[in-house]
C-alpha cells in the first residue's frame, strides 16, 4: 500500500509545473454543464432511435392471371410481382397489399421465387380471399409489402433481425 502512495507521488513529482496546475484544477462550471448537455442530448438521440420502428417499403405492379373457382373462402394464387426499386430477401408471411383504381385489399405472402423471368418479375404464391381477387383477375395492380424490422437502434448499428 505504501509502495503504492510513493510510486503515485514520485510519478506526480516528476510532472512540470504547469502539468501539475492543470491536472489539479477543477474544470469550471461551464465546461462540466457542457458536457452533461451534450450527454443528455446523445442519450435523447439513442432513445428516439430505440422507439422509432425501421420499416421498408418495397412496391412495383402485380400481374394476377386466372384465378381459382373452387367455392372456399380464400384461396392461394400464384401472381407475378415486378419490384420497382429494391427486392425483399424474406417475404414469407408478410402481408400484401393489392392496390386497384377501385379499393385495396391485402393477402399474405406464402413464397416467392428468386427466379425472374425476362421482364424481371418474379412468382410469388400468395393466399387471398376469393371474392376481392375475383375483382381484378387477369388485370396488372400496384402492390406494396411493408416490411417492419425492429427499431432503427438496431439499423443503425448494423445487427442482424434474429
Amino acid at each position: 500500500m505504501e509502495d503504492q502512495e510513493k510510486k503515485q507521488e514520485r510519478s506526480f513529482e516528476l510532472r512540470s509545473e504547469k502539468v501539475r496546475t492543470i491536472v489539479g484544477q477543477i474544470p469550471s462550471s461551464l465546461i462540466r454543464y457542457g458536457i452533461t448537455a451534450i450527454g443528455m442530448v446523445l442519450l435523447c438521440l439513442f432513445a428516439v432511435a430505440y422507439f422509432l420502428p425501421y420499416k421498408q417499403v418495397y412496391s412495383g405492379t402485380a400481374t394476377i392471371h386466372k384465378t381459382a373457382t373452387t367455392p372456399v373462402d380464400s384461396t392461394n394464387i400464384t401472381i407475378l410481382l415486378k419490384f420497382e426499386n429494391k427486392r425483399p430477401d424474406k417475404v414469407k408471411g408478410q402481408i400484401i397489399c393489392l392496390q386497384s383504381p377501385y379499393r385495396t385489399f391485402a393477402g399474405q405472402i406464402r413464397d416467392l421465387s428468386p427466379v425472374r423471368d425476362s421482364f424481371e418479375r418474379q412468382k410469388a404464391i400468395c393466399r387471398f380471399k376469393v371474392t376481392e381477387i375475383k375483382s381484378v383477375e387477369n388485370q396488372t395492380v400496384d402492390f406494396q409489402i411493408v416490411n417492419s424490422s425492429g427499431n432503427l437502434l438496431r439499423k443503425m448499428l448494423g445487427n442482424k433481425d434474429p
